[in-house]
């Protein structure tokens, strides 16, 4: 008996059972998450100068006003699109006040909870774009405030080439939309270098990155994600439903008029792995009523893994989108939409041991998530909060993958005050300006599980945290041949009886 009592005195013993949770999938509701969605574009075409140096900021007011007609569809936003035209400094270097003027626009998101598809280009009513030299000087000048502000960027395109920044009509860089030149060449190098290397860089056709490459395999899950120029380049398509392969983006010829199946599938392939959006430019009323049908926009988004789409142009097509129920479902669906299915989580655990647990999800969007982002399982107690890290990367979560499992065993800290917490999963943003407002948090589509106050997911279970021996544990007659073995190997888990031990320390 004294050596029972030495040996209860000087090992830490806490016993685990697992509970099962499942979760109710909520389908229907409309919610904003970070890095998807519809975009409206802030700026419009207005050529910048050194006093009207903004874009966003001159917009903000009306934009984010909850009395604007128009706010219903931009309240379930995260996303806008950026345009900054530099019509005025085609041949000299961007000024300070200018430089400054971005950096305040970035703080504006942040102040909204927004972050931003970006692309700078020199002119919206003709081909008369800069020349590579001054769009290298441009880019330099702009790396450091991209790289300052990389936690609200989503995707940077390649822009500054032609009308619109579109790699279309252009002075300086040819004609040919889909094809690549030296000089087109040399504006991806220099936009793959001043990206943040966090960031994707979009092209705006599918032979262009081919071309780039140098060949036409589409990215694999091996290649994904590892930092590569290959991998970092994504794609967007500026004519979304358009006749002749959306206005030639799948075309080989150049003159906007052939569809490529080769191309269609490439960019079907890459996408699991790179983003894609952009806008529809239907004006032809005719077209507009038969490309706009659910059915067939619905399964071009799914196939191509759009994550963002512009709200407003062409609204020959929006228009009818929110007509037949197809921009609701956009609303829902654009993006990754993750869903909890179940868990199994353990119901008691000891400071300082291990908590084996399991979580199966699905993603009911068109796409994955494309930047990294970080899981955590929380444990919350009044103002006690501890987050561990979960080996699982939301990146992976696709369509295509079905219900997704991440198994993990998590090591609770040794200084964990004992109590009953309650667990949910925390997907923050990766950056720390941003990691902390609840707004840049995923939410799953279950009902019952968000917590918009501090952006968690409320995953249903508690668990007791306890220090010491669990009450009327017998070690000698619960693993009696086990027991000294136990203590010589300080903390091992054993099963019996359909229970899971936890032993810790040891024997003195």
């Amino acid at each position: 008996m004294k050596h029972l009592l030495t040996l209860m005195a000087c090992v830490w013993v806490s016993m685990l059972t697992a509970s099962v949770v499942t979760y109710r999938p909520d389908d229907q509701t409309v919610f904003p998450n970070p890095e998807r969605g519809f975009t409206d574009q802030l700026g419009g075409e207005v050529a910048l100068t050194d006093t009207k140096n903004h874009v966003v900021q001159t917009e903000e007011e009306w934009f984010w006003d909850e009395d604007d007609e128009n706010y219903a569809d931009r309240r379930n936003q995260s996303l806008v699109m950026l345009m900054y035209y530099l019509k005025n400094y085609k041949t000299k270097d961007l000024s300070a006040s200018l430089l400054q003027g971005f950096d305040e626009d970035m703080q504006i998101l942040r102040n909204h909870g927004f972050k931003c598809v970006l692309r700078f280009a020199y002119d919206w009513s003709s081909n008369n774009d800069a020349s590579l030299q001054w769009v290298q000087r441009h880019a330099g000048q702009l790396k450091p405030y991209l790289a300052k502000n990389a936690d609200v960027i989503y995707v940077l395109e390649t822009g500054f080439v032609g009308q619109w920044g579109e790699w279309y009509y252009s002075t300086n860089f040819g004609n040919e939309t889909q094809q690549l030149n030296a000089n087109r060449r040399a504006v991806i190098d220099t936009m793959a270098g001043v990206c943040p290397k966090d960031r994707f860089l979009l092209v705006r056709y599918p032979l262009i990155k081919t071309q780039y490459i140098g060949d036409e395999r589409a990215l694999t899950s091996a290649q994904a994600f590892s930092g590569t120029t290959r991998a970092r380049i994504g794609h967007h398509n500026d004519a979304f439903l358009a006749e002749w392969g959306n206005d030639g983006t799948y075309g080989r010829d150049g003159d906007g008029l052939d569809d490529d199946p080769v191309l269609r599938q490439y960019i079907a392939t890459e996408t699991l792995y790179v983003p894609n959006g952009g806008e529809t430019n239907v004006e032809n009323s005719g077209l507009a009523n038969t490309v706009s049908q659910h059915d067939t926009t619905i399964a071009e988004l799914s196939r191509y893994h759009w994550s963002f789409c512009g709200a407003q142009y062409s609204e020959k097509v929006t228009d009818k989108w929110r007509s037949n129920g197809t921009f609701t479902e956009m609303e829902r669906r654009l993006g990754y939409r993750f869903q909890l299915v179940s868990a199994t989580l353990p119901e008691q655990a000891a400071a300082g041991g291990e908590m084996p647990v399991a979580l199966s999800v699905v993603n009911k969007g068109f796409a994955p998530m494309y930047n990294e982002r970080p899981v955590y399982l929380v444990l919350k107690n009044g103002t006690q909060r501890y987050s561990l890290l979960l080996h699982a990367d939301p990146r992976r979560w696709t369509a295509e993958a079905g219900t997704i499992t991440v198994r993990d065993t998590l090591s609770l800290p040794g200084t964990i005050a004992e109590g009953t917490y309650r667990m949910y999963l925390h997907l923050p943003d990766a950056y720390a300006s941003l990691a902390g407002d609840p707004r840049y948090a995923v939410r799953f589509a279950n009902e019952d599980v968000w917590d918009a106050e501090t952006g968690m997911n409320d995953l249903g279970a508690d668990i007791v945290v306890s220090r010491g021996v669990s009450e009327g544990l017998d070690l000698h007659r619960t693993v009696p041949d086990r027991a000294q073995k136990i203590i010589r190997d300080g903390r091992v888990l054993i099963s019996r009886g359909g229970k899971v031990y936890t032993v810790l320390g040891t024997q003195e």
